[in-house]
């Protein structure tokens, strides 16, 4: 008898821990990596140290490509009824899942959490930027704002004060012109980049007093004459021959690093890349201003998908919660150059002393005063941000002017928000 009850719990034992093996469960991440750097192999490390702390739980990050890569293979996973569990995307892209519905409101878990309390740990910003009417779709992350780099010995070199960066429009025209340099025909220094992508046309948008869209994501103003003047003085910069007529974010990071041009426009999600590859004694600054100082925001948060049982979205919950903490962005935000979108991240020891070491990495968090708002947050937003890089990209190539540009590229929002109105 004693033999076989001892038989009987080995069993037992055995299939404890089978069960036990098969307990934790497992969570398909899709993260992008939108500018330079090596994120992805960070993204894995802050993955381990997740599972590591929960052991129920078990974290697959998944390197998905570029942020629309991102929301394409979410939204083709998703109706092939294999979503992911988490995502990390845009808030155009955040728009898109909504009205697809391949994610689910966050709103009853941050309510669980403390509500409004929970939620004011956060930039209020970057949480407008996860909130769609009244409903909260995300957690902030990855977050950003365009900054302005600018390359102090060549200031030098140009008879400018290294540390008086061009505040406005007009001085940044003026600095450009100084800070060309060209071989007869050819151009070998740049005086400034502007990548060409729509989030940055917004920004000038902003700054000379427009606005992108209405509150309700149902309208644009592409065709108002504060967007046609944006886009305006961004093509006199290409047509006085003083910054290229297309350059992407990784290429203008690139060109700044190797000295091929003076300034850029960039992401503060390229502060880590610029520290760590310049050279050369470099600044960064906020935007310059025109009628008004404005910026966008920008960078990614994270989403539960829909269509997944309901104790994959509780452990997703954890994970995004877990990853949204003061110690997490704090570490991402060093490890990157992204601005940490807790305001008590700043609090912690190790960020003010890394913060004490590189004031810069305090630029973004500071600019979040002239926030506007991450851009299009309209319905079929991607399609609508398409529009504006595609104007940007004719007007600064000069296959269009300005204003026919983004007139084309009303007439196109109009014709695709109409249904949503």
């Amino acid at each position: 008898m004693k033999r076989v009850l001892l038989v009987l719990l080995l069993v037992v034992g055995v299939m404890i821990s089978v069960v036990s093996a098969a307990d934790p469960i497992i969570l398909r991440f899709y993260f992008p990596v939108g500018v330079a750097g090596p994120h992805a192999r960070y993204m894995g490390e802050f993955a381990e140290d997740f599972n590591r702390a929960h052991p129920n739980i078990i974290v697959e990050p998944i390197y998905s490509g570029s942020y629309v890569e991102t929301i394409q293979r979410a939204l083709t996973a998703s109706r092939a009824g294999n979503p992911p569990d988490v995502a990390m995307i845009t808030t155009a892209d955040m728009w898109t899942a909504r009205d697809e519905g391949i994610i689910i409101p966050l709103t009853s878990f941050a309510e669980a959490e403390g509500g409004e309390e929970f939620l004011a740990s956060f930039f209020e910003s970057f949480i407008s930027d996860c909130t769609i009417g009244d409903d909260l779709y995300a957690l902030p992350f990855q977050k950003s704002t365009p900054i302005f780099y600018y390359n102090k010995d060549m200031f030098r070199e140009a008879g400018l004060d290294p540390e008086k960066p061009p505040t406005n429009w007009d001085e940044l025209l003026e600095y450009s012109r100084k800070l060309v340099v060209k071989d007869n025909a050819t151009t070998v220094r740049w005086g400034v980049q502007i990548p060409v992508d729509g989030w940055l046309l917004a920004a000038f948008i902003f700054q000379n007093g427009g606005l992108v869209n209405n509150p309700e994501g149902t309208v644009t103003y592409f065709d108002s004459e504060e967007s046609i003047g944006a886009l305006e003085f961004m093509r006199q910069l290409v047509a006085e021959g003083l910054m290229p007529s297309r350059r992407l974010f990784g290429d203008s990071s690139a060109d700044f690093v190797a000295g091929n041009t003076a300034m850029m426009y960039n992401s503060t999600g390229s502060l880590a890349f610029v520290r760590d590859s310049a050279t050369f004694d470099w600044g960064a600054a906020f935007l310059p201003e025109n009628v008004k100082r404005a910026v966008p925001t920008g960078g990614a948060q994270f989403v539960i998908m829909s269509g997944i049982p309901e104790a994959r979205q509780e452990a997703a919950w954890t994970f995004v919660k877990w990853m949204t903490e003061a110690e997490q962005v704090a570490r991402w935000s060093q490890l990157t150059g992204f601005v940490a979108p807790r305001i008590d991240a700043f609090d912690l020891p190790e960020m003010k002393e890394y913060t004490e070491q590189f004031p810069l990495a305090l630029l973004a968090r500071d600019q979040l005063e002239y926030a506007a708002g991450d851009v299009p947050q309209t319905h079929s937003a991607r399609h609508i941000f398409q529009l504006m890089t595609d104007a940007m990209e004719a007007a600064l190539a000069g296959r269009m002017s300005p204003s026919a540009a983004l007139s084309d590229a009303q007439q196109e929002a109009e014709r695709i928000l109409r249904r949503f109105r």
